[in-house]
């Protein structure tokens, strides 16, 4: 394998890496969102 081809390869792996953090992190966001669909004014107010 020569320098492109090994290059082209690392790329690829890292892009591939990035996608699917970015993925994993919008899922869990959909998920909070899903699981708990109560707005801030909502909430009830914490008693001192």
């Amino acid at each position: 394998m020569n320098h492109v081809v090994l290059h082209d390869v690392r790329a690829g792996f890292f892009l591939m890496v990035g996608l699917t953090m970015l993925a994993f992190i919008c899922a869990v966001a959909a998920l909070s969102t899903v699981m708990r669909p109560v707005r801030w004014a909502d909430r009830k107010q914490a008693q001192f």
